[in-house]
């Protein structure tokens, strides 16, 4: 008989083992290694979702031997499997790294939409439907005479079919208007079937591009292409850095070293970090490559994105883009992959398993002997450091192609500004320059990193400050909708025109956001245009790409924006760009703010002048003297490095020494703290000077949606010997802890607070 050894989907760790189940005869054809199956687990009947990791043939005796009777396995809830012995090894390898279940690894594998729980088989492609007559055209044109036909539409859609060969049902509701009850009654009558096809794919007529072909690399780029180039040649690892300044031509190397690797048989992943990225570089390579291409981003339907998945798995695309999880599509032969704008936190995953993205492509470009290119005007610290010191290669590309050179960068006292009686969130300067370009026809960016109308309200009396209920934070309130929002659990409440706490009616507002930008640029400037791009604007599918279109089609005067609008976009007629808010970018209070606050501020400053005219920066700030904005001024990346490594160096930080966080969570605030008290003394018990242990401490938001956090944050260096006294030391706590507190553990995370 066979055996399957089963993973049991569960976040108990005790249970992260496998368990044999039988396969009965009539699921012998279905049942595959890394197809998902429900059991029966446990005393109890209780129904599990698990997954096959093996499958052994053994005899009735060998059975028997083992003590306990076997359960069947109840059914295989998958069509495909998309897990086999290779990725089982790459989950087991994100399992231990990164402190969390296989069976949690494993998930970043399946499919996207891949129901989680007791479901039948749902990993589908979404399919069209062809409609085909079964009936003869003689036949149909005798009865419509006869009139058995009566129905107008009945008759539209039997003679659209006599006269086309291939209709799917889409083309018949969408072109002739003809509604799918219509095509049913047609089919219960008996002159037609539905059969299911797979959809062609036509990404360039759904994007609508026209196709493009390589160009002319620069000296620069020439280089670059030709070093990696032999590199991909070879077919063996290597991992590279390209630093190049915002405008440089990143993307075209990208496109020049994809052929490269085509020609050589291979595949490649093309990764980026924001969906408003993914657009227009999902355009640029469907110009290059056609329908070689493959998208998977968050924002497109499940049925998409599964369509999609389909694809890659049956070998239909040689490339693959997509934001963090489309490191884990299902391509072989893969020869190259790239992480663009690197340095990007989203790289980094803040949910269960909290992965680097960089790691794992490292992971399995070493695995398949494949390229790791990652590119950045503004590379992570930890990668550049390894660039500086030769653990992976460092290519850079210093100038603009063409014309374009970079933005001229000036920094504005807003301190002077309020000397001078200037209460506006705009300065002087930035007010004059954006005059100047709506008079020269020409378009402006403002960043600004706080959506909302302000960040928050409250009571000039007694100082109350309107917080969620849920978390201990303020609350944000948006004008256009009249509310107060909580950005981290959502709670909503209308805007409340007295005080609670003293029932005062003088409440005032904090300091701006965009939606209140918005509104007093255009009290400021007559008959100016005005879009803006944050998490309230871009809800709606294609939305970023809506607006982008838009400021650039028609020429729109001013674009402002949070992060959204900090990376990638390629306006040519974008010659200003003002930075606002930068002092709440340079004060917040954890080891990676400093490099998240340059790379911010830095690519954002990057969108002026791309093309033929000339760029102005304006970045308004009360520390005209702070080091960070220093560096940008000058377009100095190494003197910002410097500082900031020997930073890094001084207090113990990345790379000089690994961090990792236990952050224990609860509803009961003294219960989580008496838990983190119970595992900070389990950690310290027999330490040696390999780790230092840190007590307990709240985080600045201590709870969020009524669960409260305390962390304890371990500095060590990370080795297998570390590794197993740390694992060590979770079993043991586990094995004591309260049921009513959870244990996450993260491996150098990018945000502490």
């Amino acid at each position: 008989m066979i055996i399957a050894k089963v993973l049991i989907n569960t976040s108990v760790k005790s249970l992260n083992k496998v368990y044999d189940y039988i396969v009965s005869e009539e699921l012998l054809n279905d049942i595959q290694i890394g197809k998902r199956v429900s059991v029966s687990f446990g005393r109890g009947k209780n129904v599990e979702e698990g997954i096959v990791v093996k499958l052994l043939e053994e005899t009735q005796e060998e059975v028997e031997k083992k003590g306990y009777k076997l359960k069947e396995i109840l059914e295989v809830l998958d069509e495909v499997s998309y897990v086999d012995e290779e990725r089982l090894k790459l989950a087991k390898y994100i399992s231990y790294l990164y402190f969390c279940n296989v069976y949690d690894a494993l998930k970043l594998m399946f499919p996207p939409g891949t129901a989680s729980k007791n479901s039948s088989k749902s990993v589908h492609t979404k399919q069209d439907t062809q409609v085909v007559l079964i009936k003869s055209p003689d036949e149909i044109m005798q009865d419509i005479e006869n009139n058995v036909i009566k129905s107008a539409k009945h008759i539209q859609l039997l003679t659209f079919l006599i006269y086309n060969d291939y209709v799917l049902t889409s083309d018949i509701i969408d072109g002739l208007g003809i509604s799918r009850a219509v095509i049913n009654t047609v089919v219960k009558n008996g002159y037609i079937q539905l059969k299911k096809v797979e959809k062609e794919v036509d990404l360039l007529k759904d994007y609508h591009v026209e196709r493009t072909y390589a160009k002319t690399p620069t000296p620069e780029q020439k280089e670059v292409i030709n070093k990696i180039g032999s590199y991909i040649y070879d077919e063996k690892y290597r991992q590279c850095l390209i630093f190049g300044v915002t405008g440089s031509g990143k993307t075209e190397v990208y496109l020049q070293l994809i052929e490269k690797v085509l020609n050589q048989g291979k595949k490649a992943i093309v990764l980026v970090p924001e969906i408003s990225l993914t657009y227009q570089t999902v355009t640029r390579f469907l110009s290059r490559f056609g329908n070689n291409v493959a998208i998977l981003h968050s924002k497109m339907t499940i049925a998409k994105r599964k369509e999609e998945y389909k694809r890659i798995k049956q070998g239909k695309v040689d490339i693959v883009i997509g934001a963090r999880s489309a490191i884990f599509a299902p391509i072989d032969d893969l020869g190259l992959v790239i992480i663009d704008e690197e340095h990007d936190s989203s790289y980094y995953s803040q949910t269960t398993p909290k992965y680097s993205t960089k790691d794992i492509a490292a992971y399995i470009c070493k695995t398949k002997d494949a390229v790791l290119v990652l590119g950045s005007a503004t590379p992570e610290i930890i990668t550049y450091n390894k660039a500086k010191n030769g653990v992976i290669d460092l290519f850079e590309m210093k100038t603009r192609p063409g014309v374009a050179i970079l933005p001229k960068i000036e920094l504005i006292d807003m301190r002077q500004e309020r000397v001078m009686g200037n209460t506006s969130v705009l300065s002087s300067a930035l007010k004059e320059e954006i005059k100047k370009n709506i008079e020269n026809h020409e378009q402006t960016m403002i960043f600004l990193n706080r959506r909302g109308y302000t960040s928050y309200l409250s009571c000039k009396d007694c100082g109350y400050v309107f917080k969620c209920p849920n978390c201990d934070v303020s609350m944000t309130y948006h004008k256009t909708n009249n509310l107060l929002l909580c950005h981290y659990c959502s709670h909503v409440e209308k805007n409340i025109s007295t005080c609670p706490q003293c029932e005062s009616d003088h409440i005032s507002s904090g300091v701006i956001g965009t939606q209140k930008l918005e509104e007093e640029l255009q009290e400021i400037y007559s008959n100016i245009s005005i879009l803006r791009m944050d998490a309230d604007t871009t809800v709606a599918r294609d939305s970023h790409q809506k607006i982008l279109d838009k400021f650039k089609s028609e020429n729109i005067n001013v674009l402002v924006g949070t992060q959204m609008i900090s990376k990638g976009h390629d306006i040519a007629n974008v010659t200003l760009v003002g930075i606002l808010g930068v002092d709440a970018l340079l004060s917040l209070n954890d080891y990676t703010a400093s490099e998240k606050a340059f790379s911010n501020i830095y690519q954002v400053a990057g969108r002026a002048g791309r093309a033929e005219l000339p760029g102005r920066v304006l970045i308004q700030t009360n520390d005209t003297a702070n080091y960070i904005l220093n560096s940008i001024e000058e377009n100095d990346y190494e003197k910002f490095f410097d500082s900031e490594i020997e930073y890094r160096k001084t207090f113990g930080y990345p790379p000089f020494l690994d961090i990792v966080l236990f952050e224990l969570i609860g509803g009961d605030f003294k219960t989580v703290r008496e838990e983190a008290e119970k595992l900070y003394y389990i950690l310290i018990q027999e330490s040696s000077n390999e780790y230092r242990v840190f007590s307990p401490k709240s985080p600045y938001i201590q709870k969020l949606n009524n669960r409260y956090r305390v962390n304890i944050i371990m500095k060590t260096k990370l080795n297998t010997q570390i590794y197993n006294k740390i694992y060590e030391k979770i079993g043991i706590f586990n094995s004591r802890k309260k049921k009513n507190v959870s244990l996450c553990v993260s491996k150098n995370p990018t945000f502490i607070n």
